[in-house]
């Protein structure tokens, strides 16, 4: 060590370790990762005055990519890339130990970026003995990386590994949930989609949400020739000779079709699979529409940049892929219903008549309270169900359920529902149990596409209590008769069928002579009149106050009904309605 390092040691010493317990406590309470790199970068810089900063972190394959650089051009920044072994960085990230160099010029390992720099400080971030990223701080004196300063480095590299860490599990649980929910909204986008060319031209807009692509196509498959269809094309390049059919296992697009895998490609010059049909297209996105392990056609993204798209576009269009190719089913089974008008006339009649015979014939009635249920399809066939249990004496099971979607697919999917949640009910299960096991038996049952909110209810009238478990219908409503006030019983939980390890809580709710509980689907409160105004859930709870008091169940609910239809006008329906009063007496 430098005779001037001696010297300085302990005050150095003593000044970094007063400052290292609030920069620890500074970083660790940064979730956000736009934040939290750039938090990094201030606190580093009272440690060690630095020219050049990355923040390097590794990719599935292990190439490390800089995160948040300070000291040079981010454009220069956005093209580099660093292979383990590679440069100090590499080295040091595929060593697994920290290197400083003090002069650069004499290290053979070392990558020039800019100017000026002379000694380099690379430390791998570690996290249960994984590689979370690697810090590596640059600058033309080697002084102030003095023993001290490297020794604070390293106790604060732990710290930022599990900052790192914490950082992108953050990241991750917002984009999952995100995810989760876009994909709901998408699936009720476009399952009540049955115009095949209308349902494409949608998709294509969906997908430019999630992706702002450059050129976008939907190839389907012709089962018969053995080849891949365009059906829609946006951006689709300039080329004037496009081809609009590739045979299975020919190209990218037919390669993804026959092995039912995405194809993510960075550079389609150095693939032998591309086809050369766009001059423009320097990198390629094949994601298969699968339904039941049959492949209906992919999704091709195209881009006139080099690795334009990434890993988290691929798990995006992974299940959103998943969402189309059922939607592209329905919609092609309609085409096809509609050339067999005639005997698809029939065949709905008959639908009819049995989805009317799954109902209920009439609410059931007891000495303390009594009911009325109301279902209004949106089309022929709905995709609503409501179910009444007799359980014992003065005990009543009620269950309201709204499939995504509507029509004959969510007509057959809501009557499995019924009958699987009727199944348990008469074992007399509770509620959430109820709600795991059902939900179990569709994830098993391979209901792809196809999710169904669902609220159950156990009235247990002589104990004057309700307990009820919910997968995501709109919450219920509560008449408190002594307050002549309306409150929403709010139980949150994700719709049957979209996770196998879903589980549902429940929520005893107390009852007194007068109240009254509505369940509803979101058709009723969904209910958009010509001027696009909602009916909406206030509109709803006032007239629930004004009918609450003195009205039976069935008054309660022609009332609701009546001023749904008034509020509505000459305005269509656009979903199924399901409306369930009880009433204690």
């Amino acid at each position: 060590m430098p005779a001037s390092d001696a010297k300085t040691s302990p005050a150095v010493a003593g000044q970094l370790l007063g400052e290292l317990l609030p920069i620890v406590a500074e970083i660790s309470g940064v979730l956000d990762p736009e934040e939290l790199l750039p938090a990094i970068a201030r606190q580093l810089r009272r440690l060690v005055d630095y020219r050049i900063l990355d923040i390097f972190l590794p990719e599935k394959d292990g190439t490390l990519v800089p995160a948040y650089v300070e000291g040079y051009d981010a454009l220069l920044a956005g093209r580099l890339r660093i292979r383990p072994g590679e440069g100090i960085v590499g080295t040091a990230a595929q060593q697994r130990e920290p290197i400083f160099v003090a002069d650069v010029s004499r290290d053979p390992r070392y990558l020039s970026i800019v100017p000026g720099v002379r000694a380099e400080l690379a430390i791998p971030l570690i996290h249960r003995d994984r590689l979370v990223g690697v810090l590596n701080v640059e600058g033309p004196d080697a002084s102030a990386y003095h023993p001290e300063v490297r020794a604070a480095l390293l106790v604060l590299a732990s710290h930022l590994a599990v900052a790192i860490e914490n950082a992108t599990l953050y990241r991750e649980t917002r984009r999952y949930a995100g995810l989760l929910a876009m994909l709901y909204e998408i699936g009720k986008e476009t399952s009540s989609i049955l115009d095949l060319d209308e349902l494409l031209q949608r998709v294509a807009e969906v997908v430019k949400r999630v992706i702002d692509y450059e050129m976008f196509g939907i190839l389907l498959l012709d089962e018969e020739k053995g080849e891949l269809v365009l059906r829609k094309a946006v951006s689709y390049g300039a080329s004037k000779e496009k081809k609009t059919r590739i045979k299975l296992g020919e190209g990218l697009t037919g390669t993804s079709a026959v092995t039912k895998q995405p194809i993510l490609v960075g550079d389609v010059q150095r693939d032998r699979r591309y086809l050369p049909l766009i001059p423009e297209t320097r990198s390629e996105l094949v994601v298969p529409l699968v339904h039941k392990d049959r492949v209906v056609g992919v999704f091709d993204l195209e881009s006139s940049v080099l690795d334009r798209f990434t890993y988290e576009h691929l798990e995006v269009l992974t299940p959103l892929a998943s969402q189309v190719a059922v939607a592209i089913e329905n919609a092609r089974l309609y085409e096809t219903l509609a050339r067999q008008e005639a005997r698809v006339g029939r065949e709905l009649e008959l639908a009819q008549w049995v989805q009317q015979n799954l109902f209920p014939d009439e609410p059931p009635q007891g000495e303390g309270w009594d009911a009325s249920a109301h279902f209004l399809p949106a089309t022929e066939l709905g995709g609503d169900l409501y179910d009444f249990f007799e359980l014992g004496e003065g005990v009543l099971g009620l269950a309201v359920g709204d499939v995504l979607g509507k029509g004959v697919p969510a007509a057959l999917f809501g009557a499995f529902v019924s009958g699987s949640i009727r199944a348990r009910a008469m074992e007399r299960r509770a509620p959430g149990d109820l709600m795991t096991r059902a939900n179990r038996t569709l994830r098993k049952r391979g209901a792809e596409g196809f999710y169904c909110t669902v609220a159950f209810a156990v009235f247990d009238f002589p104990g004057r209590r309700m307990v009820l478990a919910n997968s995501g219908l709109p919450y219920p409503l509560l008449y408190r008769a002594a307050a002549r006030r309306v409150e929403a019983i709010e139980l949150p939980g994700l719709p049957l069928g979209t996770f196998d390890r879903a589980t549902y809580d429940e929520r005893t709710v107390s009852l007194a002579p007068g109240d009254v509980v509505v369940f509803y689907t979101d058709g009723l409160t969904e209910a958009r009149r010509a001027d696009g105004e909602d009916y909406g859930t206030v509109r709803l709870g006032a007239q629930v106050e004004a009918a609450g008091a003195d009205g039976t169940a069935v008054e309660i609910g022609e009332r609701l009904l009546c001023d749904v239809d008034a509020f509505l006008g000459e305005a269509p329906r656009a979903d199924d309605l399901t409306l369930v009063v009880v009433k204690v007496r």
